[in-house]
């Protein structure tokens, strides 16, 4: 169980490295009742057909061999052989079948896995004092009692009602034939059987959302436990700090180089200023080329003075194009009409037009 410290859920990364030990809920007590209710139900469901075919071959052996096999011990267990060899296929199909179901049963539980460390070997197994404390001293170990106890209760109650309301079948079964004899006690037994497997099937269910709660417990982290796993998996926080500054300041200076370019500076007029280059030949739209608030602005307009490149107030479209459009991005078809605008009043002033 967890720790009083324990407070946080498992990371997936935990989650994954436990499921990579091997340490998975699992109930085989689900598989184990699905195999049981499988069995039971495929042989319930053949079993008369296959008695009555049992019965016959018994029957066209005795007839066949009637004068000419001796009788005696070993030719009558052949004729019982080839009489019972209709049980082998029954076998056969109630078994298959449970074999199936085991697969399927516990591939519900914990999906296709391969845990080599599992059955890697351990020194420390051999050391016998742990394994009789955990089998002894532990709540695992009380828990598993009482599940058992509780398994053989069930069993005990569930043939005990079953006989208890079979009591006048059986004084009726004193003058039946053996037939009759014979399906009533596979009846009875199918009884017993689907009840049991039902019940069988609920405590292993039960088992197995307890074993999940028990598995989450037992893998519950340290708050500092998480924030170690977070720093190794996203690097050192000042290392990451560093790299986003020289990121920052790479796109900074690529930004600056990218003002004497501009066709235009669109401020706002103090807070904002924001580039725009325009080919009409390259270009399908114009493409913000550098933006910047404050002291960026200022810088920006500075350069664009330097380089003489037209600056234009335009408080409500340089706020628009800040807010919405990404570095080197072009214009959004929204803002075509009023970027136009500036545009063609810059080559008015240049005395070109626009293409």
């Amino acid at each position: 169980m967890a720790r009083p410290e324990q407070t946080e859920k498992a990371t997936p990364k935990r989650q994954g490295e436990a499921r990579q030990r091997g340490q998975i809920p699992r109930s085989p007590d689900v598989a184990g009742s699905l195999i049981f209710l499988t069995i039971i139900i495929a042989l319930h469901l053949t079993f008369v057909p296959t008695f009555q075919l049992a019965e016959h071959s018994f029957a066209v052996a005795i007839q066949t061999a009637n004068g000419r096999v001796p009788v005696n011990i070993r030719s009558t267990w052949g004729l019982f052989a080839r009489s019972f060899a209709a049980y082998v296929a029954l076998m056969g199909v109630a078994f298959g079948g449970a074999v199936v179901i085991a697969i399927v049963a516990n591939l519900l539980q914990f999906g296709f896995l391969f845990a080599p460390k599992k059955i890697q070997p351990k020194f420390g197994v051999l050391n016998p004092i742990p394994g009789l404390k955990r089998m002894f001293f532990s709540v695992q170990a009380l828990v598993q009692l009482g599940k058992q106890l509780a398994k053989i209760t069930v069993v005990f109650v569930i043939v005990f009602m079953q006989l208890h309301d079979q009591i006048p079948t059986f004084y009726s079964l004193a003058h039946a034939s053996p037939y009759d004899l014979v399906m009533s006690v596979e009846g009875m037994a199918y009884g017993i059987g689907i009840r049991f497997g039902v019940l069988f099937f609920v405590v292993g269910m039960a088992d197995y959302f307890y074993e999940r709660y028990r598995l989450a417990q037992s893998l519950k982290m340290t708050k500092t436990e998480v924030k170690d796993e977070h720093r190794q998996q996203e690097g050192n926080p000042e290392m990451r700090q560093a790299v986003k500054q020289r990121q920052r300041a790479s796109a900074r200076k690529r930004m600056m180089a990218a003002v004497p370019r501009a066709t235009v500076v669109v401020t706002n007029p103090t807070h904002f200023a924001v580039a725009l280059e325009w080919d009409e030949i390259t270009m399908d739209a114009p493409v913000l080329t550098a933006k910047g608030a404050d002291l960026m602005a200022r810088r920006i307009r500075e350069l664009a003075r330097e380089h003489n490149v037209p600056i234009m107030e335009n408080p409500p479209l340089a706020r628009a194009l800040y807010d919405k459009v990404e570095l080197d991005s072009p214009v959004p078809p929204n803002l075509y009409a009023a970027v136009a605008q500036v545009i063609a009043f810059i080559y008015k002033l240049k005395n070109r037009t626009i293409a």
